[in-house]
């Protein structure tokens, strides 16, 4: 199964079309920041324009909030929609995949989660996986790594890095960080960045055999 890899759209519904348009795969994992909570837009309207895209593809959908994203609303909508992966698990063929939304930054958006509760919760489903082949969707990005850069400096989560050392993921899908785009390698796990939708950022990949990841851009 082929999988496309997306975050950060925050509410550009005309590159997402065009990276669906674009594309075949079997299933969406996206990260988080699906809208835009601020003074300037109506989020609501924003997230279901979104939402009514990966409805039309017709293929297996599951999102987290990010930072931008009201948890409360953002996770209701996407309980209505089935895509939903906010402190859930799900499954993709020979995988399941775990979820955690949300992100911290200095400027005190709508869903900033303490590290501590996305390692609780993410460490307690991780326990209850059963396939053997695991994926993990966060918003937020593990210190000290490649995919957590900005101005310079490493602006990750301790406690996210802690869970990919601690358990056995295979991929782990971030965003959050715009200018971080890129790949890493954490113990034996893949993490993927694939950079903002909004800036026309996608990956694709390749779960047959080991994951293959291609970086792709409009």
């Amino acid at each position: 199964m082929k999988l496309l890899l997306i975050t950060d759209i925050h509410g550009d519904t005309e590159k997402l079309e065009k990276i669906i348009e674009r594309e075949n795969y079997g299933a969406v994992l996206c990260a988080g920041d699906l809208s835009d909570a601020n003074e300037f837009n109506d989020y609501k309207a924003q997230l279901d324009k979104v939402l009514d895209i990966f409805e039309k593809q017709g293929v297996m959908t599951k999102a987290v909030p990010g930072n931008m994203d009201p948890e409360e609303e953002c996770v209701r909508e996407l309980i209505q929609r089935r895509m939903n992966l906010h402190k859930k698990i799900a499954s993709f063929g020979d995988f399941e995949a775990v979820g955690f939304g949300g992100g911290i930054t200095p400027f005190g958006t709508p869903f900033e989660p303490e590290g501590a509760e996305i390692k609780n919760a993410v460490e307690t489903l991780y326990d209850r996986m059963k396939a053997d082949r695991k994926l993990g969707v966060i918003h937020q990005p593990p210190a000290d790594s490649q995919l957590d850069i900005a101005d310079g400096d490493h602006v990750g989560s301790q406690e996210v890095r802690e869970i990919i050392e601690d358990k056995e993921f295979e991929l782990i899908l971030t965003g959050h960080i715009h200018e971080s785009r890129g790949r890493d390698e954490i113990s034996e796990t893949t993490i993927v960045n694939p950079g903002p939708v909004m800036k026309g950022y996608y990956a694709i990949a390749d779960t047959k055999g080991e994951i293959d990841v291609e970086m792709k851009q409009l």
